[in-house]
């Protein structure tokens, strides 16, 4: 079962996923995409995947077919937060090993330094393009 809660904010709309990613239950999210990208007006769309603690080959399909329409992937389960930072990795034009490397070393500093004005995750996710953050910082 999963279950898909909306969050319309002003600068984003969030869908928040809890359950199973799994070939039963890609198409209610399919569908529900669909609805949110009508009304999205420039706002930046993010999945949050902090309940998902399951999901297959047809979940991860979804998810990288979602990250290359544009949604940022983030706050994952310890269980799939591998495939998470996997799917994050898959930037077009860059070598995997390359765009993996460089997201480890970011969220690495992003997480020891969190609360850190200086920290050189803001450096960073100021430079980089939004599909480049798995942290999710903001850079505002």
């Amino acid at each position: 079962m999963l279950r898909i809660v909306v969050f319309d904010e002003a600068t984003s709309v969030k869908l928040r996923l809890e359950g199973k990613l799994t070939k039963e239950t890609t198409p209610s999210l399919i569908e529900r995409w669909a609805d949110v990208r009508n009304r999205l007006n420039a706002r930046k769309p993010i999945l949050d995947l902090g309940d998902v603690v399951e999901i297959d080959d047809a979940g991860r399909r979804t998810l990288a077919w979602l990250a290359r329409s544009g949604v940022q992937l983030g706050c994952a389960h310890p269980k799939v937060r591998s495939i998470v930072e996997d799917l994050a990795c898959e930037v077009p034009g860059v070598p995997h090993l390359t765009a993996q490397l460089w997201k480890r070393f970011h969220l690495a500093d992003c997480n020891k330094r969190w609360d850190s004005p200086y920290r050189l995750c803001r450096l960073v996710c100021a430079i980089l393009p939004s599909s480049w953050r798995p942290c999710g910082c903001r850079t505002e």
